[in-house]
């Protein structure tokens, strides 16, 4: 049990003691008047300026208060560094639990030889200290973190954000696009069973809580959206999962809307292509007012010729994200797919309080989103979006540093970068261009406001270094060893490099001449090796053979082969039963088809090793 304050003695802040010790030192207040206005004991307040001039102490350490027989175990500058830890962690998303922060003091002190009264069998701080060290860093609060996948962290960096708004502000220079003619497209899951659920009112002290949904799993409809940086929404497209056109589905859509179907539920080449047809009729671009479209690097989008032939023709630009950026970069994700999927959970609870015993099919997944939709695309949801980002009004800074901290576990030193020479005209060279130094990020720009109470010391500039520790829990001959030292910063190494897939898009103009003529390269070598599709396809068959025998070993030559899989290393002797594997025509591996990343894998296929 954490011990009891039994006085009302030193019961004024710290913070406020601190800020008269130091008017008062400065002679800019007597004692009288300090006392006054920062409402602390005048008598406390002479003694303490006494102990600060006479032992050469700052404001903050001449104000910490002291009751009883116990010290603290580490000074208010050895505080102030285990906070600059605890945030520098957070910031790379290695957040500290409060055991962490226990087991850290504990060591922390026996490393500097500090008298101090933790359980040394369960080499830990105890909670009593805990809970007094984060009352009086009040800048620290245990909060619920969110889930961020490793392809975030390492894609949202500097090189990767410079890259894009460097080909953002050419396309800019050279078409000179207006706000009404700068759109983002972007698909997006809605469910029949949506995956969060608002906060209910329950009795205190229930064990579990639950509320009704249509069922256990749910299915998917597909759902393109797309709106400008004025705030104009064009009409959603709908990809249902179903093979024939079914009328009954589009009951209650929005306006305007149209709708695709395929037996997965997810956009496909030739269906984006469609919504492209129609989005061209909708922006209305032309060679005197050209429209800039931002997209994320899905498939159906990068590796769509038909698309980028047609959109060269049409006078529109488009600009691919970078990978894993499109949580901060893209316009929809950062402003309107959070509301549009509360209010489409909202709506799905409405509809169930409204017809009790019934489940939600996707004959009622248009009429849902549409109310979800009618009040989140908004004008100003629309602006923020675009704002927020960076896009428009055009602001490369809009970033702070701190964003990019997660990155840093897994930076490596790159060569210099080089810049691409642009051209103008619809023919210019634009690919992928290299940030400059001037437009990574805002140099200025910082981590969130600490308060003052809790202001912490750089210590991150030398982290490692050991230097003499000050205050009577240590000799002055006793190098001090940081809770830096004690456990670094975790740091990827270089031997720990990551092959990238190529499934994803780059940053880049997709309708620029080189990525054009690259794609149609790809194309004709794809279409070159047809000779070897036969038996590239005879191949794929006896593999797939093998696997549903469950490898009977007494079968035919072939099937005693033994292969792994060239990207997970899983034997072929451990696949499960009916899982499907493919060969590569050049290198002649083998791999899971779920493995290779792509949507649609024809009998023809070249691993990401040998493209």
């Amino acid at each position: 049990m954490p011990r009891v304050r039994k006085t009302r003695r030193q019961s004024w802040p710290v913070e406020e003691m601190a800020k008269a010790i130091e008017e008062v030192l400065a002679g800019r207040m007597g004692y009288m008047k300090a006392a006054k206005t920062f409402n602390v004991p005048q008598s406390t307040l002479e003694d303490r300026i006494k102990k600060a001039r006479t032992q050469n102490l700052s404001p903050a350490d001449a104000a910490i208060k002291k009751l009883g027989r116990y010290t603290s175990v580490f000074s208010s500058s050895e505080e102030r560094e285990l906070v600059q830890y605890v945030l520098k962690l957070e910031e790379r998303l290695f957040g500290v639990t409060l055991r962490d922060l226990r087991a850290l003091a504990f060591e922390l002190a026996e490393k500097n030889d500090m008298n101090h009264p933790f359980n040394k069998e369960k080499k830990m701080a105890g909670k009593t200290w805990l809970y007094a060290f984060l009352k009086r860093n009040n800048s620290l609060s245990l909060r619920r973190p969110e889930a961020t996948s490793l392809a975030r962290a390492k894609g949202f960096n500097k090189t990767a954000v410079g890259a894009f708004f460097n080909l953002l502000q050419s396309v800019y220079e050279e078409h000179k696009f207006k706000p009404e003619n700068i759109y983002n497209v972007d698909e997006t899951g809605m469910m029949t069973v949506p995956n969060k659920q608002s906060k209910i009112l329950a009795l205190r002290g229930k064990k579990q809580v639950g509320s009704l949904s249509s069922a256990e799993r749910g299915t998917l409809v597909t759902v393109e959206t797309c709106m400008n940086a004025v705030g104009n929404y064009m009409p959603v497209m709908f990809v249902f999962p179903r093979k024939r056109v079914n009328d009954a589905l589009m009951i209650g859509a929005p306006p305007g809307s149209t709708a695709e179907y395929h037996e997965s539920g997810w956009i496909q080449k030739a269906s984006f292509v469609k919504w492209f047809k129609k989005f061209v009729t909708f922006a209305n671009p032309s060679a005197t007012n050209p429209v800039l479209l931002l997209l994320d690097g899905h498939a159906s989008h990068t590796t769509n010729l038909e698309l980028i032939k047609l959109a060269r023709t049409h006078h529109v630009t488009l600009l691919c994200f970078p990978p894993h950026c499109t949580h901060r970069l893209q316009p929809l994700d950062v402003s309107l797919m959070a509301p549009l999927s509360t209010y489409y959970e909202q709506e799905t609870k409405k509809w169930l309080i409204q017809n009790p015993g019934r489940a939600i099919s996707i004959y009622q997944v248009a009429q849902l989103f549409g109310a979800a939709f009618s009040r989140a695309a908004t004008m100003q949801t629309a602006q923020s979006g675009f704002s927020k980002t960076g896009i428009w009004p055009f602001n490369p800074d809009v970033f702070p540093d701190y964003l990019f901290a997660p990155s840093e576990t897994t930076e490596r030193s790159l060569p210099a970068p080089s810049v691409s020479a642009v051209n103008s005209g619809q023919d210019s060279g634009i690919d992928v261009v290299s940030p400059g130094p001037a437009r990574i990020a805002n140099p200025t720009a910082s981590a969130p406001v600490i308060p003052e109470s809790a202001s912490i010391a750089t210590v991150e500039e030398s982290p490692g270094t050991s230097t003499p520790k000050s205050g009577p829990s240590t000799s002055s001959t006793k190098l001090r060893v940081s809770p830096f030292d004690v456990r670094p910063i975790p740091k990827a190494g270089n031997d720990r490099i990551q092959k990238i897939s190529k499934a994803r898009g780059k940053t880049a103009v997709l309708t620029t001449s080189p990525y054009k003529r690259d794609l149609e390269k790809e194309e004709e070598k794809k279409k070159g090796t047809t000779k070897r599709k036969s038996g590239a396809k005879t191949a794929r068959i006896l593999k797939k053979k093998t696997v549903n025998s469950t490898h009977d070993s007494s079968s035919s030559e072939e099937e005693e082969e033994e292969h792994a899989c060239i990207f997970c290393n899983e034997l072929f002797s451990d696949s499960k039963d009916k899982e499907g594997w493919i060969q590569c025509v050049n290198c002649k591996g083998w791999a899971h088809e779920a493995c290779t990343g792509l949507e649609d894998i024809d009998d023809i296929f070249i691993c990401d090793f040998c493209q």
